[in-house]
């Protein structure tokens, strides 16, 4: 019976090894250096019971090669034939890729970091943002008790001005009736001018030096793998390198240089100043844009610190006009167990079943239902599901969940993992969306009988006998296919390729 076994990534050490060392699998690996690849190393129990603990190893070798054979001495190959083997130059770089592969195609889960919530010892949420989305961006709640409840009275869009201020862009107030339940949200965005100051930080290096920038004191480090976020366009960071007669400037998309003469440093002071303020322009590309209905860049006035060589500081000095704005939620129907309404073009129904609120949300593109607790009101539901958040959290120790309150434009219920660390004040949880995606196939092994590319080339053993098959490979990092073939009498492994 013929079995296919995918080969994917292990993170534990595993049976099988990609691209293990040569010195580890032959015992003259001096001479064959570059010639001889091994590309999986598996250990035979994997094929057979009764092979258990012998290793078997695939290797690549030049094309022209189309049989090697070997004794088995020791755990190690020893090659029988004299081969005229050419190096494998385009594979100088695979046998540096030793890692270990597992037999399957299992989903593997990656963490992708959504946003930070900041929430008090009660359980309220009082702050939330995202660096991957807009760094320098935060929204601010405040509460007030209404029939017994805590609820969000304001919501406070803030942008990060520089040395720790905050401004105050946007603010949103809930009007609720005198059942607690949502009436009205009132926005007002007043006139002002606004200036935003950056710090540029430099540090020498042995060649120039490097610049970095200040940004929002978020509470997330740009580059967290762990956390998964690697989002590298948005951090301003950048060198300049220098030696005796040169400069030169290099970043992402950009590259000048030029000669150490005259007041060179005036020509590198212009660089960094026009370099800052087009990341600044990237970096806060919706809110000037959309919030402060800024269309050309020359509406924004920017000047450096005139005081010191290079600038320190960047100041930034542009105008937001005045808006107000006022939306009412309409109710279908309302009662105590029962609320019907629509929420941004959705008509949204929700009961309250006692141990869970059932949530039917229903528009053109057809019917979604689910579920939340029962310990929430369904005012308090309401407002989740208006602005996607979780305002309330008495489940500090809960890992994960199937959410539909924080991705309400998803097809499909997104799942959420938690990291949540104590503070002086209250908890701050990391929200990461859990993306699961099938692990990166390094290649397939097949067992029982070989599937012949060209025509059955089974190897004989000295006395004149078939070998027994081992097992053939098809990997990602060549063509054509790997055949084993194991004679127990003589300790003697041979593999046979062939490409179509």
């Amino acid at each position: 019976m013929k079995k296919k076994l995918k080969l994917s990534h292990s993170k534990q050490k595993s049976k099988i090894e990609g691209f293990p060392k040569l010195t580890d699998c032959l015992i003259d690996a001096k001479e064959f250096n570059k010639k001889l690849i091994p590309i999986v190393k598996l250990d035979g129990g994997i094929v057979d019971e009764k092979w258990e603990g012998l290793p078997f190893t695939f290797m690549l070798q030049n094309v022209n090669v189309s049989r090697m054979d070997f004794r088995l001495e020791e755990g190690k190959y020893q090659l029988l034939a004299p081969l005229k083997l050419k190096k494998v130059e385009e594979y100088d770089k695979s046998d540096i890729k030793r890692e270990y592969l597992q037999t399957s195609a299992d989903k593997v889960e990656e963490m992708d970091y959504w946003q930070v919530d900041r929430y008090n010892n009660e359980g309220l949420l009082l702050q939330t943002g995202s660096f991957s989305y807009r760094p320098n961006r935060r929204v601010v709640y405040s509460y007030a008790t209404i029939n017994g409840i805590p609820m969000p009275v304001t919501k406070t869009i803030q942008y990060f001005l520089g040395n720790e201020e905050w401004l105050d862009s946007e603010r949103y107030t809930y009007d609720y009736d005198s059942d607690g339940f949502l009436k009205g949200t009132t926005r007002h965005q007043p006139a002002r001018e606004i200036k935003m100051t950056e710090k540029l930080v430099y540090k020498k290096t042995s060649s120039g030096y490097t610049i970095s920038k200040e940004l929002a004191p978020h509470q997330l480090v740009a580059t967290d793998k762990k956390l998964g976020a690697t989002y590298s366009k948005i951090p301003f960071s950048t060198e300049f390198n220098e030696d005796e007669t040169d400069w030169n400037f290099s970043t992402v998309g950009r590259y000048n240089k030029g000669k150490k003469e005259g007041n060179y440093i005036d020509i590198q002071r212009k660089i960094i100043l026009g370099y800052a303020f087009y990341h600044f322009y990237s970096l806060n590309a919706s809110f000037l844009e959309n919030t402060c209905k800024i269309e050309k860049y020359e509406e924004i006035n920017f000047k450096g610190n005139k005081e010191a060589d290079l600038p320190d500081t960047v100041e930034y000095t542009f105008c937001c006009p005045e808006e107000k704005d006022i939306w009412f939620l309409h109710y279908i129907g309302k009662s105590d167990k029962k609320v019907i309404t629509e929420v941004r073009g959705h008509k949204y129904t929700f009961e309250h079943l006692g141990h869970e609120i059932q949530v039917t949300k229903e528009n053109r593109y057809g019917i979604n239902h689910f579920t939340l607790s029962g310990h929430y009101t369904l005012q308090q539901t309401i407002m989740m599901v208006k602005d996607e958040s979780y305002f309330w959290c008495d489940n500090f120790e809960q890992q994960r969940i199937s959410d539909r309150i924080m991705s309400l434009g998803y097809v499909n219920p997104v799942i959420f993992n938690f990291i949540d660390t104590k503070t002086e004040n209250g908890i701050e949880r990391v929200v990461q969306e859990v993306k699961v995606k099938k692990n990166k196939t390094e290649g397939k092994l097949r067992l029982g009988k070989p599937d012949w590319v060209q025509s059955n080339e089974t190897p004989r053993d000295p006395d004149g006998k078939k070998m027994e098959f081992v097992a053939q490979l098809d990997h990602s990092n060549m063509f054509g296919t790997l055949y084993l073939f194991y004679s127990e009498k003589h300790q003697m492994i041979s593999q046979v390729f062939q490409c179509s």
